[in-house]
């Protein structure tokens, strides 16, 4: 009895070590049946268990595979936001709730608020609720039904509720607007807007946000050659425009204008963006008004293409060991990946007797040379070290990212992304053909281009200029967290700066180029150098599995062995009145 005894308090001890954390937070749902809307309260739980990342639902009733994406991509902006090591975690959450509410991605920024609570050791207040979406950078974005939820939070003992932020303003049936903060004071609640993740969790914990005011630094390495490349491809333009063309191209000029402005203060990169732009339209235009044969335009093909070839195979070719050169070459292979494919296009274009193709190839001999300036950067071999498995475990994850992504997206947009499921499954064949660092290019550009929409989706038009800007000074901060891991992410920064620029000019590219940056700007997380290995102190209660088999067995073996010696130093008389006893016991 000693023993099995002994053995139940071990077992117990074994399985309380499995669940590491647990927490809750009240979720604000909104309710339909037979088209009448309201409100309601849902619980939504979660359990940090020792695993390897995964993240599990469990709902009552069942909740449509939004609400499950919404929560993953929780789960990874709450781990980045705190900046906690979540490889060694299982999150296993769990929504209760009545039957009728209507499931979606409003559980989103609750879910992130939660698990950054148990990351920090925290509780989430029972007098609080909030409600929206979850975005890249921590954005909490706009969702329905909110003055349904008020209501809701009012009628269940809460006293707080956070509201994603340019949505207290709701329009009434009659075409009135309600201020939902005012109402909240009517019902006894503190109604607040919130913006980002980091902005919750100074609120509702006591966290600060942790905002830098540091300056950005520009490495000096990077500026010197991204001015060489920006006077490069600044001066082709001059020299295109020194043969005026027949047609008269407005674009050349806002182009070069704005390219002139931007080398003025410094923005290399975006100087050198526009002037490309110039010489792609120059380009076009001046391959068409050559009015070239169909066997000209084919010799000039076979010319590109053997010199793309050969400066892919050279790069392809080149060791990469540092994270700055693997940067290079995700921008140099997808410049000239980029003039291939459009060469191999104008090729079976030719061939089917069409020849209203000159104008790409004027784009595929441009954006070869730019492929070919950007390798100016090549030769840091300062920073951080990547290999080619730590690359390959990358690439595989990144790839993983953007399907979920995908996924959430089309499941509310049907018609949205097809591109990007084209460069999605361009990654699949990257990393199937060993190309790791072009994969993780790809894949991560991809995740970025499903995030622009899902910061879109619900968002009015009036509020773009505040998501471009937020989402700027969120990458700024990104950046400036590299830079003070002396890291500069040379692709993150030349598309934050690009973004920058095109904020007055190209609303839905800044955002779009602003994701690039925010994907690219920490990819030195996924290449830390591992600690070295240090056994860790186990916690009082907790018993090693090798120590608890080894007490077993040895209790067991003891056990037997008493019981053998026993019976052999025992007369037969007493031996035989003990059988007798145990049959009576039966």
């Amino acid at each position: 009895m000693k023993w099995v005894i002994l053995f139940l308090l071990l077992a117990v001890a074994v399985v309380a070590q499995d669940i590491v954390k647990s927490g809750s937070i009240t979720l604000l749902a909104l309710t339909e049946s037979e088209g009448v809307k309201g409100g309601t309260v849902a619980n939504l739980y979660l359990e940090l268990r020792t695993g390897s990342e995964r993240v599990f639902l469990e709902t009552y009733p069942m909740t449509k595979v939004t609400t499950q994406a919404s929560l993953r991509f929780a789960q990874q902006v709450a781990c980045k936001q705190v900046e906690v090591d979540c490889s060694k975690y299982d999150f296993l959450f769990t929504i209760r709730a009545l039957p009728g509410i209507v499931g979606g991605p409003s559980a989103g920024g609750a879910a992130a608020l939660l698990t950054s609570a148990l990351l920090l050791n925290k509780t989430v207040p029972d007098d609080l609720a909030m409600t929206g979406t979850i975005n890249s950078g921590g954005i909490i974005g706009p969702v329905g039904g909110l003055k349904f939820k008020v209501m809701a939070a009012a009628n269940n003992s809460i006293k707080r509720v956070y509201l994603p932020a340019g949505t207290k303003d709701v329009k009434e049936d009659d075409n009135t607007t309600i201020d939902l903060i005012e109402y909240g004071r009517e019902l006894n609640l503190s109604v607040r807007e919130v913006t980002t993740l980091g902005e919750t969790l100074e609120l509702a914990l006591g966290v600060p946000q942790g905002i830098s005011n540091d300056s950005l630094q520009i490495e000096g390495r990077y500026k010197r050659i991204m001015r060489e490349v920006s006077d490069d491809l600044c001066q082709r333009t001059a020299d295109f425009l020194s043969k005026p063309l027949k047609a008269n191209l407005s674009s050349l000029s806002n182009f070069t204008e704005r390219a002139a402005r931007d080398q003025s203060q410094g923005a290399y990169y975006a100087a050198a963006s526009y002037c490309f732009r110039a010489n792609v339209d120059y380009k076009r235009a001046w391959y068409q008004e050559q009015n070239f044969s169909k066997a000209q335009l084919i010799d000039k093909v076979k010319e590109l293409k053997k010199e793309t070839d050969t400066v892919n195979q050279e790069f392809e070719s080149k060791n990469i060991s540092s994270l700055s050169d693997a940067q290079t070459l995700m921008a140099v292979m997808e410049r000239v990946g980029d003039s291939k494919d459009t060469l191999d296009k104008v090729s079976e274009a030719l061939d089917s007797n069409s020849t209203d193709v000159a104008g790409d190839i004027g784009y595929a001999e441009e954006r070869l040379f730019s492929g070919i300036t950007w390798a100016r950067f090549f030769g840091d071999e300062q920073g951080i070290v990547v290999d080619q498995n730590g690359l390959k475990s990358v690439c595989i994850s990144k790839i993983s990212e953007a399907e979920e992504r995908y996924n959430y997206v089309k499941s509310m947009i049907p018609e949205a992304l097809d591109a990007t499921r084209e460069d999605i499954d361009r990654a699949y064949v990257l990393l199937g053909d060993g190309k790791y660092i072009t994969c993780l290019y790809v894949a991560s550009k991809s995740k970025a281009e499903a995030d622009v929409l899902l910061s879109l989706i619900g968002v009015e038009e009036a509020r773009f200029n505040e998501i471009i800007n937020l989402k700027l000074d969120i990458a700024r901060q990104a950046l400036i967290k590299a830079q003070n891991k002396n890291i500069f992410p040379i692709i993150a920064y030349s598309y934050y700066e690009y973004a920058n620029s095109l904020k007055d000019f190209d609303r839905i590219s800044s955002l779009l180029f602003t994701e690039y940056a925010l994907e690219l700007s920490n990819l030195d997380i996924y290449f830390r150098e591992a600690p070295p290995v240090v056994a860790p102190k186990p916690p009082a209660f907790a018993v090693p599995k090798e120590v608890f088999i080894f007490v077993v067995g040895f209790g067991l073996g003891g056990l037997f062995f008493f019981a053998l010696t026993r019976r052999k130093s025992q007369p037969a008389t007493k031996i035989s009145r003990k059988r007798l006893s145990s049959r009576r016991l039966f």
